[in-house]
């Protein structure tokens, strides 16, 4: 995914992207297209990418930075609004060339985020074939039994015989824990991956039975093999940066910025698809861009370098939420984690989570900071993103990005390289 953060000279010519693409030794020159025609319909007004063909049907289509804009027809023949889709979430720079990847029906894993438990009920926000974050739940308790303390899948109503459950989200597994009472009347420890059966049917949770060992086993393979862990994320994101020397130096220095460890985290909590996306900007173009042309003016003002990290990542990941749909989704989740008021069963699986990836993503990165820093800076910057999904960005941001401004031209810098995903000019 994340095709933006390697490519430049990016257009659209009638329905076809064109860019200029970073091969994987990161060098330039290779020129991709691909006619998104072909991969993306429309849906009733909406952009739709189980289907094809929306250039029939839209006007007043356009492009800006990744994001795809259209008016299209309706049902009844009529233009609706205007409508927008994220092309990061599905197209890749795969050495050079620009290919188109459907992940919308898979692993929730891959495109889901935001769990909680309510009772027996799993709630959480799943990315459909329109490229936005839907509203989603499932009763477990129909998807679920109680055989002689240990979940399984083939039968339903454990509930009533469970207690101590909680969500545990991790690298590889959305786990189900508590404790299941056995034949012998004693509550017992117990366990089950959910993402094994619970899958992404078009933005809501559908439950797919997998009974026999050999089909779960090799089923679970098959859905899984592109769901990489964080260290390999991790060494795949390094990689997106080519194979030469200045990136890897910048990159060696971006892996031990708390603000970037920060990033990336809340990249990966929000699920692989996502997460690529954000991950891939953070720590390459991004990440190197602080590294290489503003850390070397604001060597001597360390307190104001991390201000203007967290305003750039802030922004960036908060666009692209945006780009998702996020701020349209009620109940406002990220206060819900990250807020004192907030839902109780939401910051559970919210603090759980935050330590589980923390841990394997400053391992991944191999990066000296505490992972203790990383998860209270995590915190922040969502609380900042909270509030620029809903027009308020932090002040803080721009008091920041205005200081930077100032500095630079008091020192006559200019900024040649600056990522196509920051809003940042001198």
């Amino acid at each position: 995914m994340a095709f933006y953060s390697s490519c430049r000279n990016v257009s659209l010519n009638g329905s076809t992207l064109e860019a200029e693409c970073q091969d994987s030794n990161g060098y330039w020159g290779s020129w991709s297209s691909i006619d998104l025609n072909d991969y993306i319909g429309n849906r009733d007004g909406y952009f739709n990418t189980s289907t094809n063909r929306f250039w029939d049907t839209a006007r007043d289509v356009f492009l800006q930075g990744s994001v795809l804009h259209a008016s299209m027809k309706d049902s009844n023949g009529w233009y609706g609004e205007e409508q927008t889709i994220d092309l990061n979430l599905f197209i890749t720079n795969d050495n050079g060339h620009l290919k188109f990847k459907q992940y919308m029906h898979e692993s929730i894993l891959k495109t889901g985020s935001f769990y909680h438990l309510d009772g027996s009920i799993l709630r959480g926000l799943v990315l459909g074939y329109n490229g936005k974050y839907n509203v989603t739940e499932i009763d477990l308790n129909e998807c679920y039994a109680n055989k002689n303390g240990s979940f399984q899948s083939d039968d339903n109503h454990f509930y009533h015989t469970s207690r101590n459950l909680r969500l545990v989200p991790s690298p590889g597994a959305l786990t189900l824990e508590g404790e299941l009472r056995n034949w012998d009347r004693n509550y017992q420890a117990a366990s089950v991956n959910l993402a094994i059966c619970i899958m992404n049917n078009d933005g809501q949770f559908q439950f797919v039975r997998h009974d026999g060992f050999w089909d779960r086993d090799g089923w679970f393979a098959k859905t899984f093999e592109g769901v990489p862990l964080i260290g390999f994320a991790i060494a795949g994101v390094h990689a997106a940066a080519g194979n030469h020397e200045h990136a890897a130096r910048a990159l060696a220095k971006c892996a031990n910025s708390s603000v970037v460890c920060v990033g990336v985290v809340i990249g990966f909590m929000l699920g692989e698809t996502v997460g690529s996306v954000i991950g891939a900007g953070i720590a390459t173009p991004i990440g190197i861009w602080i590294e290489t042309e503003i850390k070397d003016h604001l060597i001597d003002d360390p307190m104001l370098l991390a201000e203007f990290e967290e305003a750039t990542l802030g922004r960036y990941i908060g666009e692209t939420l945006l780009n998702m749909g996020m701020a349209a989704i009620p109940g406002d989740p990220i206060a819900n984690m990250t807020k004192g008021a907030g839902n109780e069963a939401f910051k559970k699986t919210f603090e759980t989570a935050l330590k589980n990836y923390t841990r394997q993503v400053v391992a991944g990165m191999r990066s000296s900071v505490a992972t203790t820093e990383v998860e209270d800076k995590v915190k922040i910057l969502l609380s900042g993103i909270g509030d620029l999904l809903k027009g308020d960005p932090p002040s803080s941001w721009s008091e920041a990005e205005e200081k930077v401004k100032q500095v630079l031209q008091d020192r006559g810098a200019q900024l040649l390289n600056t990522p196509p995903m920051v809003n940042f000019h001198i």
